[in-house]
């Protein structure tokens, strides 16, 4: 197999990533970079023969695997997209959504190329995207030689899956974004074991060893204590969540905790793109068991819309869990408004479920002492934290051991590190060094070759 990660900046972000078995040639993925913006945050797409692609893969919908996807497309019109049933129905409202994003954008960072694609472009991708069922294999035939794609499902998010890309020669597997443990909404990862010949591995979490004590489930018990706690002094709870995923797992969650009477009954008000997907996650888990989630939440818990009179710096109207995105607390977000009005308060929390970049605003409150300022610059604000600030360990990637067991039981003969930073891809090769197999760090837009 021939091998070559096109998001140029490395680590993860631009997700894209370019294999050649025999005469047949593949992307999986086709994200944009976090961190970057307008043709900075894309992949190297130009690095590819205009329509030489067989097909491409997508492996699940946040944006840093599925952003540029139309771009790519575009250039290739004659490959189909293959992906699962759910990433079909959810592509479609993520990928409008970031359209949306990009003509705001386009005034407030002054590039002009943006937005990078327009309701054509989705269009036209949505006519070539074809669902394959999980565990099912597809058959590609080519200059008389064939491979077989199956799917598998890979927990993470609705419709994540890893790929299992078999030929006459040898077996690949991409794990994509993994977690094993099953979430209140989404069950876990459920992969074959068979030998591999080369895997090419997610490292998320390599940089970090999760404490014994805090396990998924007893995570959410201290979240909710939390915010029992916040209620009960007479304060206001803000929970940045991210849109696909978690909004909907913390809506399933809060509603257990309310009819259980683990806490106080509240207003729960909900706001974001984590909304609009409520229907397509409850439509989705009609036709598959993996998925568990149904709309009547918002209706049993009385989840209602912000209050309208939301201002900048100033405590918002009503009190009461405020769960909204972004899950980083990142610029021009709900998340981001509701915080510089909480924040001046001990009687508020800010409570974290999720990983926040250190450079996002989330991650910069994290590292700020209680009594310290913190500057909102977006809206020239600055608050001292005086609200209780947690981050619980909810992620929704496997732990480091997890994926290095996996890598151990798969026994590759060639390992690529992969969507990691460099400290925990290091992790990872440190691990593996003794073990018989080939071990890649890829750079970025170099082309390997087992």
């Amino acid at each position: 197999m021939k091998f070559t990660d096109l998001n140029p900046h490395g680590g993860i972000g631009a997700n894209c990533t370019l294999c050649e078995t025999g005469p047949f040639r593949f992307v999986i993925d086709s994200g944009i970079h976090p961190k970057h913006a307008g043709n900075d945050s894309i992949p190297r797409h130009d690095l590819i023969e205009r329509n030489s692609l067989d097909f491409i893969i997508l492996t699940h919908c946040h944006l840093d695997h599925l952003g540029s996807l139309p771009l790519l497309s575009r250039h290739h019109p004659d490959a189909p997209v293959l992906l699962s049933y759910a990433s079909s129905i959810l592509a479609r409202r993520m990928l409008s959504n970031s359209v949306s994003v990009m003509k705001r954008q386009r005034n407030e960072l002054n590039l002009p190329e943006l937005p990078l694609y327009g309701r054509g472009d989705l269009s036209t991708l949505y006519d070539r995207m074809k669902p394959l069922s999980i565990n099912t294999p597809q058959r590609v035939e080519k200059e008389g030689k064939s491979i077989e794609i199956t799917l598998h499902h890979a927990g993470h998010v609705a419709g994540a899956v890893s790929v299992e890309v078999k030929s006459e020669k040898e077996r690949i597997f991409f794990t994509g974004d993994l977690l094993f443990n099953d979430q209140r909404t989404l069950d876990g990862a459920d992969l074959p074991l068979e030998p591999v010949d080369v895997l090419v591995t997610e490292t998320t979490r390599g940089g970090t060893a999760r404490d014994p004590g805090r396990q998924r489930e007893s995570e959410l018990v201290s979240l909710l204590e939390e915010v029992g706690k916040t209620l009960n002094r007479g304060g206001s709870a803000l929970i940045p969540v991210f849109a696909l995923g978690r909004m909907q797992e913390m809506l399933v969650v809060l509603d257990e905790a309310f009819r259980r009477k683990a806490i106080p009954k509240v207003p729960v008000f909900c706001s974001g793109l984590g909304m609009d997907l409520v229907n397509h996650f409850h439509e989705i888990s009609k036709n598959t068991n993996r998925l568990r989630f149904n709309r009547k939440v918002l209706k049993s818990m009385g989840a209602r819309p912000l209050p309208r009179k939301v201002e900048p710096g100033r405590p918002p109207p009503m009190k009461g869990i405020f769960l909204v995105s972004s899950g980083m607390m990142v610029e021009h977000t709900p998340s981001y408004i509701i915080a510089s009005g909480l924040l001046g308060s001990d009687r508020n929390s800010i409570l974290f479920v999720g990983y926040c970049d250190p450079d996002t605003p989330g991650g910069q409150l994290l590292t700020t002492q209680t009594g310290q300022p913190f500057e909102f610059e977006e809206i020239d604000c600055v608050e001292p934290v005086r609200a209780k600030i947690r981050q619980f360990d909810l992620s929704g990637h496997a732990d480091r051991d997890e994926l290095l067991a996996l890598a151990r039981k798969l026994s590759p003969k060639t390992t690529f590190l992969h969507h990691g930073d460099p400290h925990s891809r290091t992790w990872f090769a440190n691990e593996l060094a003794g073990d018989d197999m080939q071990l890649i760090d890829p750079e970025p837009l170099i082309t390997y070759e087992t």
